[in-house]
């Protein structure tokens, strides 16, 4: 039963990130939401160290942006470190980007309003799926 959780869980961990990055697609196709993406990075980035759930390229603006998902907002805290540490070691493995504007975006369901403050408060934007989802 324990593993079959798990799988579970990592099958819907999955499906949020897709489902994240169509609605960036969408969102940037019909000229809705605060980035206009020219290209979006598929792929895990070394499976071993670094895992990073959203990249997406703004290429007019030189602008780079990283998202981490979460299906329980509250662990959005707890990953911030982590994912500094993936953005990091995706930049120095491909250093075309490093010139590049960075910004940094925490993904859940819902967010609440002191958790979107403490996010932003440490420079990472808050955005949940009804806020992505909306205008579509």
């Amino acid at each position: 039963m324990q593993e079959a959780d798990e799988r579970l869980r990592l099958i819907e961990g999955h499906g949020l990130e897709r489902l994240v990055g169509r609605l960036y697609e969408e969102r940037s196709r019909k000229g809705l939401g605060d980035f206009p993406l020219t290209h979006r990075v598929q792929g895990d980035w070394d499976r071993g160290r670094t895992e990073i759930d959203l990249v997406v390229l703004n290429e007019e603006d030189k602008c780079i942006r990283f998202g981490t998902c979460k299906r329980n907002a509250a662990k959005l805290t707890a990953d911030l470190a982590g994912f500094a540490g993936n953005v990091a070691r995706f930049l120095s493995a491909h250093p075309q980007y490093r010139a590049w504007r960075v910004e940094k975006v925490a993904i859940a369901p819902r967010i609440d309003p002191a958790l979107r403050r403490h996010l932003e408060e440490r420079d990472v934007i808050a955005q949940d799926l009804v806020e992505l989802s909306r205008g579509l």
